[in-house]
């Protein structure tokens, strides 16, 4: 329980100057400049793995009149957890909660053919959604989050294959951030949408994908625990501290897009329906930049650390040098500070320590005169003299993102 407390990331949200939070705007953080390119970097992760795989991203309206979730089930299953403004008129709108029913509208846009699924939709706009003020947690339990959401349109027999493939890439995502995960399927929950024959396809499905990844019982099965249109299988992150956290999700729904008015043109030429996939592996950003930082205890993997490295002059005098070294440095996008030189090295390092800033580099006399740093990086690992005119290329190497 100590360590559970030391490591609670709302006291890294404050100690590294990541969020803010106010009374006046519960469950929605102010993100701090330090805290914004922890974000950004998760995202700029997020379209390179995206555009890798072969998604197309978009973007939907954040207000939509009723009709839309009335149609999608929202309005009967979620209208608890949503915002609604009123539009004048007797009309109201609602802030969007999730992205599926307006990526649906996209696909209904125009005609669609069968050659064109899979058809991986992504999706990261801000969603809100009205939580109950006893449990909003910092960045766990929020009430504004962007996800790293998908929709995937296939046909039924194109699924299986998809999810497999999805999960795998999953395992591959989670591996490059210090994570792994278990499985857990959901079964229909009271009062779901759709018939039961449809369900048990869908799950069916759901679960011979499951048995491909993990082996035939390597998951958990629970009741109940599906969403309102069709089964789910959920991504149980271990921390370090051995807790289990409900991060992602992949859902099977043969319902939502029938109700939308989702139609392809088969390869016999008739209209049909297709299947979509739900999918987000990291869940929401805001939820597991909390979770990594409880589970690193602040020390973020290199390319999302708020600061990748701190220059410490030893004196006054090297403090124009080591100032002209980070233009250099930020110039190719790397997250670097100056210190002031007015503070003794020691203190300068076990400063940077505390901030969880990975990469030291030391400059004094010596250094000026060799153009070059005294180089420590994370854990205080002394990577020894280095180049003034390499330590781009270094700090590059090691502050890349892993390759998904």
């Amino acid at each position: 329980m100590d360590e559970e407390r030391q490591s609670d990331h709302r006291r890294w949200l404050r100690d590294l100057e990541l969020a803010h939070f106010e009374p006046t705007s519960p469950g929605m953080p102010y993100w701090l400049p330090r805290g914004m390119a922890v974000l950004r970097s998760l995202q700029d992760h997020w379209r390179r793995a995206h555009e890798r795989w072969g998604y197309q991203e978009v973007s939907t309206p954040l207000l939509a009149r009723d009709p839309l979730y009335a149609s999608s089930g929202h309005l009967e299953h979620f209208a608890d957890n949503m915002f609604f403004v009123d539009a004048g008129d007797g009309d109201r709108m609602g802030l969007k909660p999730v992205n599926c029913p307006g990526t649906m509208v996209l696909f209904r846009s125009r005609r669609r053919s069968h050659r064109e699924l899979p058809l991986r939709l992504a999706c990261d706009d801000p969603l809100h959604r009205n939580e109950r003020s006893g449990v909003l947690t910092g960045l766990l339990r929020v009430q504004v989050f962007h996800q790293d959401d998908a929709h995937i349109f296939v046909t039924p027999e194109q699924a299986s294959d998809e999810i497999v493939d999805l999960l795998r890439l999953a395992r591959r995502l989670y591996a490059g951030l210090g994570l792994e995960f278990g499985l857990r399927l959901g079964g229909p929950p009271e009062g779901h949408i759709g018939d039961d024959a449809t369900w048990a396809r869908a799950e069916t499905i759901l679960a011979r994908a499951l048995d491909a990844v993990a082996g035939p019982g390597g998951y958990q099965r629970v009741a109940g625990e599906g969403a309102f249109y069709g089964p789910k299988a959920d991504l149980l992150a271990c921390d370090r501290l051995g807790r289990e956290w409900q991060l992602g999700t992949v859902q099977l729904d043969f319902e939502m897009p029938r109700r939308l008015g989702c139609r392809y043109v088969g390869a016999d030429g008739r209209e049909q329906v297709p299947a979509v996939i739900h999918r987000a592996f990291l869940g929401s950003y805001e939820r597991f930049l909390g979770v990594l930082l409880e589970h690193t205890d602040g020390h973020l993997p290199p390319f999302l650390a708020p600061v990748q490295a701190r220059l410490v002059p030893v004196a006054e005098r090297h403090v124009a040098a080591a100032g002209e070294l980070a233009a250099r440095l930020r110039e190719r996008r790397l997250r670097v500070e100056v210190g002031d030189g007015t503070e003794r090295v020691a203190a300068q390092v076990r400063d940077a320590a505390l901030r969880r800033v990975p990469f030291v580099a030391v400059m004094g006399d010596r250094e000026a005169a060799e153009s070059t740093v005294a180089l420590r990086g994370p854990g205080g690992e002394d990577r020894g003299s280095v180049r003034q005119d390499a330590l781009g290329d270094v700090l590059e190497a090691a502050c890349r993102a892993p390759e998904v």
